[in-house]
């Protein structure tokens, strides 16, 4: 399984418990905490990818996940954030909440969150 430890030492990526996984807030920022790209585009797919790991590594994937929580500096912006969002899922997609925030970690323009769960976890 991937590591699902962050850069910061005070928190999980992942965690699990009766099937249940609990995911961090995942930016678009790298192992060093630099921001990957620019347009909410890209800022997007950093964040879905990482999510994607993190589910990976507790052996679920994006069909798994229950509901969605979404960051945007920029509301105006959401378009460009579906059009991303969209394309990792098929017709199975997670409730979701989408939410205005003032501002996000070092400036990014996007943030996600979510719950997944995978009947065949047990711990």
């Amino acid at each position: 399984m991937p590591d699902n430890h962050s850069p910061e030492p005070f928190y999980s990526l992942a965690r699990s418990a009766q099937g249940f996984i609990f995911l961090s807030a995942f930016g678009p920022v790298d192992e060093q905490m630099q921001i990957v790209g620019t347009t909410i585009e890209d800022q997007t797919r950093a964040c879905m990818e990482a999510m994607g790991r993190a589910l990976a590594s507790e052996g679920a994937g994006f069909d798994d996940l229950l509901c969605v929580e979404v960051f945007l500096t920029d509301l105006e912006e959401r378009d460009g954030f579906n059009a991303i969002y969209a394309s990792y899922f098929g017709e199975r997609k997670p409730a979701r909440r989408l939410y205005g925030a003032g501002s996000l970690f070092k400036g990014i323009k996007v943030e996600v969150t979510g719950i997944a769960f995978k009947a065949d976890q047990t711990t």
